[in-house]
């Protein structure tokens, strides 16, 4: 990190074991012992670009606050591209959706996600044939991405290590610009992503952006096009049900909403949250998963 900040702000470039002798030598007490980890296990990658992405999320003290952040991270798992990450509040499902809308409409759809067994996706892998576990699962399968659960964390070592990477700079680097508030934050973890991108792997030899840029130039390519903001607020939406009062009306956040006639005694809430519901009569069923009648909409 402070090879790479020195020749980011300095244009004062050497070799990173340079700048750790020289640390080791004139700042031994600030440098941390290393610590002796596990054998690192054997991975494989997949052939395609979108084949598969790897997602999880991190709850951390990023900066002084009342409350903990929490940062939202995705990643390629062929090319190693940092393909989004968000700071948010907390780890709801709702922020999750927020996340990956802004990702599908800059990269497209993944054939699959890959995330840990966390009660919010699904703890187990979305299966066909089977009902999804979570709305995380029912929003996936809608917009035909498969969900894949790894078994452990060393399953999932692509993604976890960049977790470790960037927990370590992103604290450092918040604190010396005494960044306090989300803004700020979001702006200086997307400026640490695109360096991370730039940056060769020694794994491949290529950095992240180059890795992505062979794969299309070779027509390896999974993704597909992203579905219309119309479908992405259908889906990438929190789901519930709703009894129709005698007066065509129906309880939502602490109060009653008039909604168009309907035969139906429960009908389908369509939420936003802080922004806006619909109210459909039935909800979106496969395969055509498309919107039914909209009985009602509402700004928050």
């Amino acid at each position: 990190m402070v090879a790479d900040e020195l020749a980011a702000r300095f244009a004062f470039h050497r070799d990173r074991k340079s700048v750790a002798a020289y640390a080791r030598a004139h700042f031994p007490l600030l440098v941390r012992a290393l610590v002796p980890v596990p054998k690192p296990r054997r991975r494989w990658e997949r052939a395609r670009v979108g084949e598969l992405w790897q997602h999880d999320s991190s709850i951390h003290q990023w900066w002084p606050g009342d409350a903990k952040q929490t940062r939202l991270l995705t990643v390629d798992d062929h090319s190693r591209r940092y393909l989004a990450g968000t700071f948010v509040p907390t780890d709801t499902t709702w922020h999750h959706f927020e996340h990956f809308r802004g990702a599908f409409l800059r990269h497209g759809r993944p054939l699959a996600l890959y995330t840990d067994g966390l009660a919010l996706f699904g703890y187990e892998s979305a299966t066909d044939g089977r009902d999804p576990r979570s709305e995380f699962q029912r929003a996936l399968t809608a917009l035909g991405v498969s969900h894949l659960v790894a078994p452990s964390p060393q399953a999932k070592g692509k993604i976890e290590r960049r977790f470790g990477t960037l927990q370590q700079r992103l604290v450092t680097l918040l604190a010396f610009e005494r960044i306090t508030a989300y803004g700020p934050a979001q702006a200086l973890l997307d400026q640490e992503l695109e360096r991370q991108n730039r940056t060769v792997c020694r794994t491949t030899g290529l950095s992240p952006d180059a890795a992505w840029a062979k794969a299309l130039g070779e027509q390896r390519n999974a993704l597909r096009p992203c579905p219309a903001p119309s479908l992405l607020d259908l889906h990438l939406a929190l789901h519930s049900g709703r009894r129709r009062n005698a007066d065509h009306q129906i309880d939502f956040l602490g109060r009653s909403w008039p909604i168009g006639p309907t035969a139906r005694h429960t009908v389908t809430v369509i939420h936003h949250p802080n922004r806006q519901f619909w109210v459909v009569s039935e909800p979106p069923k496969p395969p055509a998963n498309r919107w039914s009648d909209v009985l009602a909409k509402f700004s928050l």
